[in-house]
């Protein structure tokens, strides 16, 4: 059972450092914080599009990828092609030409608009798990700084 926990939490780690590394260097460390705020007040932080859905892919329930449905298609607003993780394709309604999306003002990332409750959720979950990963980076580094100095310690000291 501890072989277990040591696995989780040792690929928990790699997770934190690779997403917080890779956050800094692409700009975008507060994201995630920006998104939530978008979500939980739509009227103020979020500006509405419409999106003409060009490919679907549904991933295969044979693969370890079952929940996931990606939607692609063009913005009436400016004609550029975006992809969405949808998860479930009920989400969607194929009866419309175009499905309403909500833009983030603030970060510019694409959700959803009239999709059940359950779908936001999901992207809160997913952004509250993102913000916990960054913040265990912080511990997980002052380990490493210690192990690494420990070790230093050693080496210089050793008979």
């Amino acid at each position: 059972m501890r072989g277990i926990f040591y696995f989780i939490l040792f690929f928990l780690g790699l997770a934190s450092i690779f997403m917080t590394i890779n956050d800094v260097i692409n700009n975008r460390y507060l994201k995630e914080i920006k998104n939530i705020k978008s979500l939980n007040n739509k009227d103020k932080y979020m500006s509405e599009d419409l999106l003409l859905i060009t490919e679907t892919r549904d991933r295969n329930e044979n693969t370890s990828e079952t929940m996931r449905f990606d939607i692609e298609g063009i913005l009436q607003s400016n004609d550029s092609i975006i992809s969405l993780d949808i998860g479930f394709s009920e989400y969607l309604d194929f009866s419309l030409k175009y499905q309403p999306v909500y833009k983030s003002k603030l970060t510019g990332t694409y959700y959803l608009k009239g999709a059940p409750l359950k779908y936001y959720n999901g992207n809160l979950r997913e952004l509250y798990f993102f913000i916990f990963l960054k913040i265990c980076f912080y511990p997980i580094f002052i380990f490493l700084m210690y192990l690494l100095k420990q070790y230093y310690l050693y080496r210089k000291y050793r008979i």
